[in-house]
């Protein structure tokens, strides 16, 4: 059984690791403008909850139900339509697909609106475990994507400029001559 505590850790560990890629990552995810790969009937299911959430929770389960090779790509869409939801979103489609549970915690992470990923990351994560728990293995391998593969690297010696460095630049306080009247 995967212990509370070792949630906890998994969860506070995520927030830590995620802060600083995933901003970077739904941005790579909203730059792009192009039409999600979802039937149309999908987008208009998922487009007429309108955000509602027992009604959003029933169409995203029920796609998932019917497409769960898309399961991902439909807790996205479905995110990226309600970002407050992406917590019930990302259950309700680990439920009705309990193998796509990584696909679909990077999806929902990736779809969120710059600055909520790293806020909203350990409700996600959290409400994953509650909604499918024998996906721990899952979840674990779906940070650890996000957390290391965030990206391009475009930083000079194999660094990404985004985050914070992983040593603190050390800089020494001014010379102070003390003089004496």
């Amino acid at each position: 059984m995967f212990g509370v505590r070792a949630l906890a850790a998994l969860v506070i560990g995520a927030g830590i690791m995620l802060s600083a890629s995933l901003s970077h990552a739904a941005q790579t995810a909203q730059a792009s403008d192009t039409p999600p790969p979802l039937p149309q009937d999908v987008v208009n299911a998922i487009t007429q909850a309108s955000c509602d959430p027992t009604t959003l929770d029933a169409a995203v389960r029920q796609q998932v139900s019917a497409h769960p090779d898309l399961a991902g790509d439909i807790a996205g869409i479905a995110t990226s339509r309600c970002p407050a939801d992406a917590a019930d979103v990302a259950a309700a489609a680990a439920t009705a697909s309990p193998t796509q549970v990584a696909a679909i915690l990077i999806a929902v992470i990736e779809a969120l609106p710059p600055g909520q990923q790293a806020t909203a990351a350990p409700g996600i994560v959290v409400a994953l475990q509650n909604a499918v728990p024998e996906a721990a293995d899952q979840i674990t391998a779906a940070i650890t994507q996000l957390a290391f593969n965030a990206g391009p690297n475009l930083g000079p010696g194999g660094r990404s400029n985004i985050g914070a460095p992983l040593v603190a630049p050390h800089t020494d306080p001014p010379s102070s001559v003390v003089t004496t009247p």
